[in-house]
């Protein structure tokens, strides 16, 4: 078993950027198997070892102090990968996971992440909707990586740095061995091989002015707290209002309730993400709060299969959402003074009446005139931004800024770089040139299989999942002196969730598509069969088939009622047998 001090990992990068220190280099020790117990890093301001001036295990030394006696690195390879999300970890438990014939060539795999959790994304949903607690959807590394032998660097990656430059003929140069990342913190990790995966953030302001500081998107796990605490405000809101005789200003509503015409939450975008938003917030407020969905000319899921599309409209009219079709948001800024988020007719109310994530949309619908409308919330699922600075010295896609990959995943000219996930953008043709410039480009929402030309793909978990396993296979054989394998994409269908017992999956054979209770046991299904770790795995398990459980119990009538079966005795909600 693993001794008390390997319970000291990762410790927290300081991302006091501004007073840069003297550079420190972590070297990660490589250790002698799974139940060493060799921290995963060493810091030279919180060691747990005496300071050292070599190259030993777990010690670091400041820029000056290597430059002039650390003598050139002997061990095994040492693999860095830049982010923990599906890519980035997956390719380093694949790593982990390998069997290595020459125990010599056994890398020592370095994971580097700003965040202390990974986030599995297509789950955000279920903690909107409160349904799944933190530790479900956002394990930390630690726990993750516990039983591996892969290192964990929580730090901001600030620069990467290759060791050497090979110049080509077209002015461009690259690199055929390792080099450093360097971190906010100060400090660096020195490669010989290198995965970039760190993904793409919201590109909110990006789109419309005003998006980044009013509207909640939903991309990471501090995103979804933030969507959770405001739909508890509207809820709270709804009922300070009821308490209040709200119901004057409102009239209907598709809740039933005239309170909950006065109170609206927006969603802009009507992409997958947006739909699947729009339908989880108009479940959890339903009678409370009104949901509109703003979605371009062509409507929602346009490049969606059409049986998963109007599965999705279907619940969407059911719940009572609105869509907006052929709208765009121009601008979102703080709420109108005098009148409570979601009124638009200027009806007086207390200062109180607003919750702390109001804010105006102002939006055109067509060739019509933009009007503004105050929101409790306007949630935002448009637009995603490379997290790669452009300052890395990688070959890039000149329209959507991402790095530029061989079909193998190494990048372009880079011996020693692969890049997977949303930041790769794969070519095919060696002979074409650099995309960018007629080429076509990712379609950020595209759920359906993608055309012919390779290098585009679907911005979604599912690819980087398959390009983590190519990833781990060429840098093994890298080591290995073997042939890289070219990345083939297997599209295997697209799941979407609705509801706490609802989803759509759209099937890889013709337009096929499940909906409904079947779909959401489906996708917990699949969702569990992908998760990172067998510890993880059989802890959700456990806390699934309980929750399972008491969810079946209060949902069965209206899940029986809703496929047309007849509802059982002891399940009628007016039984007062003993």
């Amino acid at each position: 078993r693993r001794t008390p001090a390997s319970s000291h990992r990762a410790r927290e990068m300081s991302s006091h950027a501004c007073a840069r220190p003297a550079r420190a280099t972590i070297v990660v020790a490589p250790r002698l198997g799974r139940s060493a117990s060799a921290p995963r890093i060493a810091r030279a301001h919180r060691s747990t070892r005496p300071r050292a001036t070599s190259t030993s295990a777990g010690s670091t030394s400041s820029s000056s102090e290597a430059d002039a006696s650390r003598a050139p690195y002997v061990g095994p390879p040492r693999v860095v990968i830049l982010g923990g999300g599906f890519g980035g970890l997956y390719t380093a438990l694949k790593l982990d996971a390998l069997t290595w014939p020459d125990a010599s060539k056994r890398p020592v795999v370095t994971l580097v992440d700003r965040a202390e959790r990974f986030v599995f994304k297509p789950m955000l949903y279920e903690l909107v909707n409160e349904t799944m607690s933190d530790w479900e959807v956002a394990p930390t590394f630690d726990d993750l990586l516990e039983p591996t032998s892969v290192h964990y660097v929580r730090g901001d990656v600030t620069a990467v740095r290759t060791g050497d430059e090979v110049p080509f003929a077209d002015g461009t140069t690259g690199s055929s061995g390792g080099g450093t990342v360097e971190l906010a913190s100060g400090e660096s990790v020195e490669y010989d091989w290198l995965v970039a995966a760190v993904g793409t953030a919201s590109a909110a302001d990006a789109k419309c002015p005003g998006a980044k500081d009013f509207a909640i998107p939903l991309s990471t796990l501090e995103d979804a707290r933030r969507l959770a605490g405001a739909m508890r405000d509207v809820e709270a809101a709804f009922e300070t209002d009821r308490a209040a005789g709200g119901d004057s200003p409102g009239g209907d509503s598709p809740g039933g309730s005239g309170a909950s015409k006065s109170r609206k939450v927006a969603v802009v975008g009507g992409g997958l993400s947006g739909v699947e938003l729009a339908g989880v917030v108009a479940e959890r407020l339903a009678g409370k709060a009104s949901v509109e969905l703003f979605a371009s000319g062509a409507g929602i899921m346009p490049e969606s299969p059409p049986g998963q599309r109007d599965a999705a409209r279907r619940r969407l009219d059911a719940a009572g959402v609105t869509t907006r079709a052929g709208t765009r948001a121009i601008r979102i800024s703080e709420p109108s003074s005098g009148s409570p988020a979601g009124v638009t007719s200027g009806v007086p109310s207390p200062p109180d009446a607003r919750i702390a994530s109001a804010a105006s949309l102002t939006y055109a619908e067509g060739d019509f005139e933009s009007r503004t409308e105050d929101y409790d919330v306007v949630c935002w699922a448009v637009g995603q931004r490379v997290e790669a600075p452009e300052s890395w010295p990688f070959p890039r896609d000149r329209r959507t800024n991402k790095i530029i990959t061989e079909r193998t995943l190494r990048v372009r000219g880079h011996g020693r770089v692969f890049a997977v996930g949303d930041v790769a953008r794969v070519w095919d043709s060696p002979s074409a040139g650099f995309p960018g410039g007629d080429a076509p480009t990712t379609t950020p929402n595209a759920a359906s299989p993608p055309p012919d030309r390779f290098d585009v793909l679907p911005a979604t978990a599912q690819v980087a999942f398959q390009q983590a396993d190519y990833a781990a296979w060429n840098v093994w054989s890298s080591l290995s002196s073997r042939p890289l394998l070219p990345f083939k994409y297997q599209h295997i269908g697209d799941m979407m969730v609705l509801g706490k017992t609802d989803a759509a999956v759209a099937l890889p054979v013709g337009d096929a598509t499940l909906d409904g209770p079947i779909a959401a046991a489906l996708r917990r299904a699949a969702y569990l069969y992908r998760m990172p770790t067998n510890e993880h795995r059989a802890k959700l398990a456990t806390s699934w088939l309980e929750q399972g459980a008491e969810l079946a119990a209060k949902e069965a009538p209206g899940i029986l009622k809703s496929l047309g079966v007849p509802l059982p005795d002891f399940l009628a909600p007016n039984n007062n047998r003993p």
